[in-house]
C-alpha cells in the first residue's frame, strides 16, 4: 500500500467507508469496526492500549453500545459505552480497516490511510480505542475475544 492516492480517491475512499457504516447501521443488530492507530483517532480518555498501538482496536455498534452517532465526511463521532462509562469517540474514516458482523456473515476489509509523520502516534494521539486484541506471532492476524457470551 505504499501508492499514493489522489484527493479524489481519498475522498471516494472515506464516502465508500462512510456509505458502508451507514449500510451496516441499518441492517445488522451488532457489528464490529477495525479501526487502525492514526493521529486524529479520539476514544475518550482511555487512548490505546499496549498491543492497540500497533494493531489497532475493535470497536462494537450496535443498540446497546452506541448512545450518541454523528457520522461526518472525514470522521465518525460517536459516544460508546467500555464498560459501565460512556466515551465520546472520534473515529477518522482513513483509520477505518475492517467492518464486519456479529457472525461474520458479512465482513469487508478496507484500505486505511497512513498519515506520513516524523511523530509517534502516541504523541499525536490524545484518546486511543476500546478493545484489547491479541497479535499471535504467526503474522497479522488478530485475535478478538469479545469475553461476553459465546450463544448470542
Amino acid at each position: 500500500m505504499s501508492e499514493k492516492l489522489t484527493e479524489e480517491e481519498i475522498t471516494t475512499l472515506r464516502e465508500f467507508k462512510r456509505d458502508l457504516f451507514n449500510l451496516y447501521w441499518e441492517r445488522f443488530g451488532v457489528f464490529y469496526i477495525h479501526v487502525m492507530p492514526h493521529p486524529k483517532l479520539e476514544i475518550g480518555k482511555r487512548g490505546l492500549l499496549n498491543a492497540e498501538k500497533e494493531s489497532g482496536i475493535v470497536l462494537v455498534f450496535g443498540d446497546k453500545a452506541v448512545k450518541v452517532l454523528d457520522s461526518k465526511p472525514d470522521y465518525l463521532f460517536a459516544e460508546l459505552q467500555f464498560g459501565s462509562a460512556w466515551e465520546p469517540t472520534m473515529i477518522p474514516w482513513d483509520a477505518v480497516f475492517r467492518i464486519y458482523d456479529k457472525f461474520q456473515n458479512s465482513a469487508t476489509q478496507l484500505r486505511f490511510l497512513q498519515v506520513e509523520t516524523s511523530v509517534t502516534p502516541e504523541e499525536n494521539v490524545s484518546k486511543p480505542k476500546v478493545t484489547k486484541p491479541e497479535v499471535s506471532g504467526d503474522g497479522n492476524v488478530i485475535r478478538v475475544d469479545f469475553g461476553g457470551k459465546r450463544n448470542e
